[in-house]
Formats: structure tokens, sequence, C-alpha cells
């Protein structure tokens, strides 16, 4: 009974937290982001800001930035590729521009070998799990396997 309650207690502790979170984010941040701004975007003219999302093009001095909701042309050097993520930290301009202060540049092939990680660990977790487990079909429940013994799964 005492588990119960404390797992209750725990988990609406979670969702409180959870839910201050989520209402008080914004107040935390050292710059706005793209819902703040896009929101009321002549308000956050000439202030700094901070945009995330996916390069779909790119030229000499700037390049063009896909947010979660519009598209910006940054202003800056630093060489991007197409398919990049990046997070900008600028001065915003009239006209969805972004002059460039600081930026985190995420090629896109580390997001493709995240999952690739992902699946290696999910393989090797279900192997050790397997290893020292098994699923009785008849009962539909999962047992511990005996040391030293080889059972198959369903027997």
């Amino acid at each position: 009974m005492r588990r119960w309650l404390l797992a209750a207690v725990l988990i609406c502790a979670f969702i409180a937290l959870a839910a201050y979170y989520d209402a008080n984010v914004t107040y935390h941040l050292d710059s706005p982001r793209e819902s703040e701004v896009s929101a009321n975007y002549d308000a956050y003219v000439g202030h700094n800001v901070t945009i995330s999302g996916e390069v779909i093009s790119t030229s000499a001095r700037s390049f063009e930035l896909k947010g979660a909701l519009d598209t910006y042309t940054i202003f800056s050097t630093e060489a991007v590729q197409r398919g990049d993520h990046v997070t900008v930290y600028g001065v915003l301009e009239p006209g969805h521009q972004l002059q460039a202060a600081a930026m985190a540049v995420s090629p896109s092939v580390l997001a493709a070998l995240v999952y690739v990680r992902s699946f290696v660990a999910l393989i090797f977790v279900g192997a050790l799990f397997f290893a020292r487990w098994r699923f009785d079909r008849h009962g539909w429940v999962i047992r511990p396997r005996k040391p030293g013994s080889q059972e198959q799964d369903g027997v």
C-alpha cells in the first residue's frame, strides 16, 4: 500500500513540475524563441533572439533557415550545408532576417547517426534481456531463466 501511495505522490509531483516548466519556460530563457517571435514579430525587431531550424539554401554571406513556423534569412559567413540543423543567436531585423552573433551547427549526418546508435543499443539491450529472461507463450508471462539451463522459449 505504501508503494502505491509513494508512486502516486511521485507521479503527481512529476506532472506538477512538468506543467510548471511548460507554463514558465519562456521566462527563464536568455532570449526569446521562434514561437514568441512569431506571435509579435515587430516587438522583437532589434532584440537578440534564438531561432532553430534546417538550412534550406545557402549563398556567400547568408543562408535560408526553415524554422518551425517561418523561414528566415540568416546573415553569417559560417559554412553550413543544405540539410544541417542550425541554432542561431542574433539580432532580429525586419523582413524575417537575422544578423547572427553565435551559431551551433549540427550536420545532417549526425541526426542519422543518432538513430543508428539507438538501433544498435536496442539490439544490445534486447540480447541482454533475453539472455536472462524468457517468454512463456502458454501463460503469456515473462519469467527468469534458470541459471545454467538452455531453456527454449515457450516451453
